[in-house]
């Protein structure tokens, strides 16, 4: 493959690579490396406990998971399906998810927030004072926690540690670890210029969480950005984080705001150097590009049509993972977060054989191929074009 241009910091992540921690899911070439990603607002059935295990060993229980079933407390539902997942499969991992900035309401930690805490633990606007809410509608306000405030630091690490450990998960999904320094927040609330000291908060909550959770439980923020086609060429964000957890996810693979052939392949240079560091990295991928859950004409579809697109479209992406996926690399797959939008299809690809790559991929101008032991993928990044040939049932 063509030699890339790599971000300094990717390059010094070689340097900082230790053993790859003790927590981390047992990987395999098998078949497709699966990472599901989802929450429900009831607790699962035991049809989805059964599919959601049978199809991955690493899961994300997403931040709403179990509001209806138990408003008060629906982190208890998260957790008691945690355990169930692992029962199901003692091979499982399952992460809680948190978000580094936004105080989401749903977990009863975060109930009023902005009430029963000091003025100074929300992100409020400099000219008003006024609290800058992520959400602000007449019966649904999301605070922001100021994180420039050691003493809510110290809360939240407290506070998401003590729960990983409580409950018994295997670790934290760290969610938006860079939207503080969204140009709306630093024009507003924080002020212009301080975009070091918001990625020194998000290093301190990341240090502090993995050695207050303890020896084998992972951290994984989201995550890596991609903005190769954007003025300056080439701009790789979120890899700055990388060496203070276990692994990053591309959220927007291929998707949203990172869609275009450039950003493809400096995600596969973000994540094949991440690799090198013994690093996990979650790929999520959607059927296209207007395809997700932002969509209001495709959600309005029946679950029946929405699944019929959602499997002719799957060939695509994952030949792009497939083109660029290392050891702990994996894939997910859907229209969005919920536990409805995709992920537990049983799609017939994650069911054949695949077996280890014989090597990285062969570049030739914008088509890229790669060969498994049983599959051969093909991909072209002008002509939006994948194509995985199967060589084993």
């Amino acid at each position: 493959m063509k030699k890339y241009a790599y971000p300094c910091v990717l390059v010094s992540l070689i340097c900082q690579a230790g053993i790859a921690a003790t927590g981390y899911p047992v990987f395999s070439w098998d078949t497709v490396p699966v990472y599901l990603h989802f929450g429900s607002s009831t607790r699962m059935t035991d049809g989805q406990i059964e599919t959601a295990a049978g199809m991955s060993d690493f899961i994300c229980l997403e931040k709403a998971h179990g509001t209806r079933t138990d408003q008060a407390h629906p982190e208890r539902i998260a957790a008691e399906d945690a355990r169930r997942l692992k029962k199901a499969n003692p091979d499982a991992k399952v992460l809680m998810y948190w978000n580094t900035l936004i105080a989401w309401p749903f977990a009863s930690y975060n109930r009023d927030f902005a009430s029963t805490h000091p003025q100074d633990w929300i992100l409020r606007d400099m000219g008003t004072g006024e609290p800058l809410y992520k959400v602000d509608r007449p019966n649904f306000q999301v605070a922001q926690y100021n994180l420039l405030n050691p003493k809510v630091r110290d809360w939240w690490v407290d506070t998401v540690s003590g729960a990983v450990n409580e409950f018994g998960f295997d670790g934290l999904f760290m969610d938006a670890i860079s939207q503080s320094k969204r140009p709306l927040w630093l024009r507003k609330g924080w002020g212009m210029g301080r975009e070091d000291e918001l990625d020194a908060a998000a290093i301190d909550l990341m240090k502090r969480t993995k050695a207050k959770m303890g020896s084998g439980k992972m951290l994984i923020y989201n995550g890596f950005r991609a903005h190769a086609a954007k003025a300056d060429g080439g701009a790789a964000a979120g890899t700055e984080f990388l060496p203070y957890g276990d692994g990053a996810q591309i959220e927007h693979f291929d998707g949203l705001s990172s869609k275009s052939k450039e950003d493809i392949l400096l995600y596969w240079q973000m994540a094949d150097e991440a690799a090198k560091a013994g690093k996990i990295v979650l790929y999520k991928g959607w059927p296209d590009h207007d395809i997700n859950w932002l969509n209001a004409e495709f959600m309005k579809k029946s679950a029946d049509e929405k699944e019929t697109i959602a499997r002719r479209k799957l060939e695509y992406p994952l030949a792009l993972y497939l083109i660029g996926a290392r050891e702990n690399s994996y894939f997910c797959y859907g229209w969005g977060y919920g536990i409805d939008d995709g992920q537990l299809v049983d799609y017939p690809e994650y069911r054949r054989q695949l077996g280890a790559p014989k090597g990285d991929a062969i570049r030739k101008g914008w088509k890229f191929k790669r060969e498994f032991k049983h599959a051969i993928v093909v991909v072209d990044l002008e002509t939006r074009e994948g194509k995985i040939q199967w060589l084993k049932n």
